[in-house]
């Protein structure tokens, strides 16, 4: 922990200076609240909010996070949090309260609502809310860190480094495993503990120092199970891991960010400039600020923008240890785990994690060397693969509706039986359960794919599987991807395996839903004036359409649903089909059963304003183009 700066013992203060690990946890404290929706059913063929709740932390409160004492979510269900203060959302199914330890992403301002959104015709919904972690003001740390009588760091926007909460540390993606978007992090070991989010963008704190977080689509659970640290003090202090994907996008930490560290195989020589780069302490708001370590004092009388919020400075190299690093270089209490980089070649040559500069020129701050022998074993142990247990048809893990994963099959291997196809190899293994008696479609063509991949899809239990059909190469845009559509049964659930060509590895993308997903949707012109009609969502079994008009002005607007060749109306206008639901108003919605009958059947939409100039004279109508649905 970071220890204060005591001026009636300055010289044991010295000596005790170099030990100090750098940690900063966010100031807060929990406060009991309780909201319980019960168990809830949704026996409608759409999903729907069945329960909300605003849950709110002590008024005045800069931030907060929200625990769940207990939750259950069907399939097709998720919780739904909302920021009153800035509209943030985080969405949350079954699979994502486990990797985020029955909590939420941290949300700006003391009050979110929380809503459970049921998925068709499911059953036992349920969750209850008993604390929330409340954010406070900034208090006052002052770790010896700061190098010389001024404060050089300046703000920085490295986009691989991110904030560690609640911890109050740094971490950063790494360059491995070399292939896929599922990358590793590192950290100080001192800083592991179970329930992290890693967080980038991170904006400035506010005046008094309270801090600040970032868009929820911005913040990542850690999967403390699959990570490796050690915490033995300078030169052996070290923590390696995963994050889950985020759950309202699906995308990884370096898919978000884009950017990753290469680590170094030498360190650079004494002498030589480094850059650290992280979310240390700060209580000021200029560069070059005087009072040396006050700069690491933060309270309500101190202009703090800068706390906590990524910043960077270098200095020289000074010590080369056998597995530590010693260098002049200005940092605060959160910096453990942050970066430290070779600015010569851009390099990543150490974890930092102690504190002990002070104005004098012999003083300097430490961390772990990245080719610390034990640091290597725990990439190499974290980073060879997927961080599901996955690799086996027994740890098949759970496909929703929609594009699944990414994932990787790096170090993957190769099970039995063998692919029907393609001489697949290196596998995954997915539970699918159908939501009704129709052929589903699974499919890799995506851009989230980079490598030839095998999917095969089973029927049974492991060790007694019956294939249902395996595809190497899917047909059209799909290239060296996979598309393989299969006959399924509600309520059974099935094996999906993904394997690579001969055994080929990288990253994939897995959708699956019911129907062919050849679903189309296309333009058939018959407008006149000014109307047009949008529709959203995907043409096929089981899902939702959404449909709306827009361009009628101070007119009355229609959307028609309707099958069928249209008819001439007046002049150039046509209706598009023959207008089996009339629906007042601007928007409406269609929910496809998931029916095999439905496959191949044609839906059209047309928008229309009554008295909307530009169209018909008489009677004054604008009808918009007609979009042609053939469901998949």
């Amino acid at each position: 922990m970071v220890r204060p700066l005591l001026g009636s013992v300055p010289v044991l203060l010295s000596l005790l200076a170099p030990l100090a690990a750098q940690m900063s946890p966010p100031p807060g404290r929990f406060a009991p609240v309780w909201a319980q929706s019960g168990t809830l059913a949704n026996t409608n063929p759409v999903e729907g909010v069945v329960w909300s709740s605003f849950v709110t932390a002590p008024p005045g409160s800069p931030w907060l996070r929200v625990y769940f004492r207990d939750a259950f979510l069907d399939r097709g269900s998720y919780l739904r949090i909302v920021s009153l203060r800035d509209g943030d959302v985080m969405t949350m199914r079954q699979e994502h309260l486990a990797q985020w330890s029955l909590s939420t992403a941290y949300f700006n301002g003391d009050t979110v609502l929380v809503e459970l959104v049921a998925g068709p015709n499911t059953t036992g919904n349920h969750v209850t809310v008993d604390r929330v972690l409340a954010g406070d003001p900034a208090p006052r740390i002052i770790p010896e860190s700061i190098c010389g009588s001024t404060d050089d760091r300046i703000p920085s926007t490295d986009a691989r480094v991110g904030r560690l909460d609640p911890v109050g540390c740094t971490g950063w993606i790494i360059d491995l495993p070399t292939t896929g978007n599922d990358k590793c992090h590192l950290s100080a070991g001192h800083c592991f503990q179970t329930g992290q989010v890693l967080q980038f963008a991170v904006p400035a704190s506010s005046g008094d120092c309270s801090l600040q977080h970032p868009p929820a689509s911005k913040q990542f659970a850690i999967d403390s199970a699959s990570s490796r640290s050690a915490n033995n003090g300078v030169g052996d202090d070290y923590w390696v891991f995963r994050c889950f994907p985020n759950p309202s996008t699906g995308r990884t930490t370096f898919q978000e960010q884009g950017a990753a560290f290469t680590l170094a195989t030498t360190m650079p020589a004494i002498a030589a400039t480094l850059r650290n780069t992280g979310f240390g302490v700060d209580g000021t708001n200029t560069n070059n600020a005087s009072g040396a370590n006050n700069s690491c004092s933060c309270s309500t009388t101190t202009a703090g923008t800068r706390n906590q919020v990524l910043q960077t400075h270098t200095g020289p190299l000074t010590v080369n240890g056998a597995n530590d690093l010693g260098y002049f270089v200005d940092t605060c209490g959160g910096n453990s785990g942050s970066v430290m980089i070779a600015e010569a070649s851009g390099l990543a040559v150490a974890i930092h994690t102690h504190g002990g500069c002070t104005t004098s020129t012999s003083s300097n701050n430490s961390g772990t060397k990245v080719t610390h022998p034990g640091l290597q074993a725990a990439i190499a142990q974290v980073c060879a693969g997927t961080t599901g247990n996955n690799n086996e048809c027994a740890g098949a893990i759970a496909l929703v509706n929609g594009a699944n994963g990414p994932f990787s099959n790096a170090s993957a291997t190769t099970s039995t039986p063998a692919f029907g196809c393609g001489s697949g190899g290196n596998d995954l293994w997915f539970n699918y359960t159908a939501g009704c008696t129709a052929p589903h479609t699974f499919s890799t063509c995506s851009a989230n794919t980079n490598f030839d991949t095998v999917v095969e899809v089973l029927s049974g239990s492991c060790g007694t599987l019956t294939r249902l059909g395996c595809n190497d190469d899917g047909t059209g845009t799909c290239g060296l991807a996979s598309k393989l559509t299969v006959n399924l049964t509600n309520g059974v659930t099935y094996k999906v395996r993904v394997g690579g060509f001969n055994g080929a590895t990288g990253s994939f993308e897995l959708r699956a839903v019911p129907g062919t997903d050849n679903g189309t949707i296309t333009t058939l012109a018959t407008a006149c004036g000014p109307a047009v009609v949008a529709v959203v969502g995907e043409p096929r079994i089981g899902a939702i359409l959404g449909a709306a008009v827009a361009g009628v002005g101070s007119g009355v607007p229609f959307v028609g649903i309707g099958f069928g060749a249209g008819q001439p109306f007046c002049g150039s206008c046509a209706l598009g089909h023959n207008w089996a639901s009339a629906n007042f108003g601007a928007s409406t919605a269609l929910s496809v059963p998931c029916r095999a009958d439905l496959i191949g059947v044609e839906v059209r939409f047309q928008g229309a304003g009554l008295l909307t100039p530009g169209g018909c004279a008489a009677p004054a109508v604008s009808l918009s183009d007609t979009k042609v649905v053939v469901i998949g």
